[in-house]
């Protein structure tokens, strides 16, 4: 069951998401002249919490605790009962790169996790730690994996028990098939600064953009937009925006589902975010520069943009 707004809802929010960043103007050449439709492309990506009472002791379903990793002794404190935790910065990442397939495939079978299981995952930060699980997944081949929509909030909320718990699952076997398009080298993203018919996506806060939060270097990638990954939640629930608020959201960037997109951020979650909002609103060719801002700037021949 998907999340809906009331018509007053969605105004209120597609105002809110108009008025707000002026300097997003300046980061898109062009207006999209393409129309992104206001629905959903792949709802199957997000499930509910009702969805997953239902399937919480199905066998062929494993949940994933992806909470921040240095948040890992909260997993201990409570999680949704049967839940796995993974730390998403340093099992999945070393620390940006994403791990070799070998590695993946043996970590995802000791977490129960094989070729026919349905991964359902949930963080409290609206999928923003979440996501990096969720496109490993997707980069190694594995399709059925969908983010709770509203995170562990969201369970809690509406009446989902938790436990401290850890549970013993059995072990899988997992089957990794790289899906290169999921994935941009550093090669591509510098081909993508003079190619209008690629666009690269930052979805940091936009005081990184900008150049005013130095934490990466400050500023951008040329030629980037900003969609700061926080922007396309509900600042109150952390569920993703309805379809309507991403459409027009989307189109003022300028972006056109027909061509590749890479986001990025300054190691990987939150471009694992922007790409899988991306996804759901019907992007098929989405690429994660998992390198992000670490390896860019790692380089100081690679160019930097801030925004005067």
């Amino acid at each position: 069951v998907m999340r809906r707004l009331s018509a007053a809802g969605a105004a209120i929010l597609l105002s809110m998401v108009v008025g707000v960043l002026p300097a997003l103007a300046q980061t898109s050449s062009t207006m999209a002249s393409v129309e992104i439709p206001a629905e959903y492309a792949h709802p199957e990506g997000l499930v509910d919490a009702d969805w997953l009472a239902a399937h919480l002791d199905d066998p062929t379903v494993r949940i994933v605790d992806a909470r921040m990793p240095f948040e890992g002794s909260l997993y201990e404190t409570a999680h949704i009962p049967g839940a796995v935790f993974v730390n998403v910065s340093n099992e999945l990442c070393c620390p940006s790169a994403i791990m070799p397939a070998e590695e993946f495939a043996s970590l995802m079978g000791r977490l129960g996790i094989g070729d026919d299981t349905t991964v359902v995952i949930y963080d409290t930060e609206g999928g923003r730690w979440a996501a990096r699980l969720w496109w490993a997944l997707r980069y190694y081949g594995h399709e059925a994996a969908a983010m709770l929509d509203g995170g562990l909030r969201s369970w809690v909320s509406s009446g989902g028990a938790v436990e401290t718990e850890t549970p013993e699952v059995e072990p899988a076997v997992f089957t990794p098939e790289v899906q290169p398009r999921w994935r941009a080298t550093l090669d591509e993203v510098k081909e993508a600064i003079d190619d209008p018919a690629v666009h690269l996506v930052d979805a940091l806060p936009l005081s990184s953009y900008t150049g005013d939060w130095t934490l990466f270097g400050g500023g951008h990638i040329p030629s980037a937009v900003s969609l700061p990954a926080p922007d396309t939640l509900n600042e109150v629930f952390l569920t993703v925006h309805g379809p309507n608020v991403l459409s027009a959201m989307l189109m003022r960037l300028g972006l056109d589902p027909s061509q590749r997109v890479i986001t990025y951020c300054g190691g990987g979650p939150h471009g694992s975010h922007d790409a899988f909002v991306l996804h759901l609103m019907g992007f098929d060719d989405v690429g994660l520069f998992d390198g992000s801002m670490m390896e860019w700037t790692s380089d100081p021949s690679n160019p930097v943009d801030v925004v005067s």
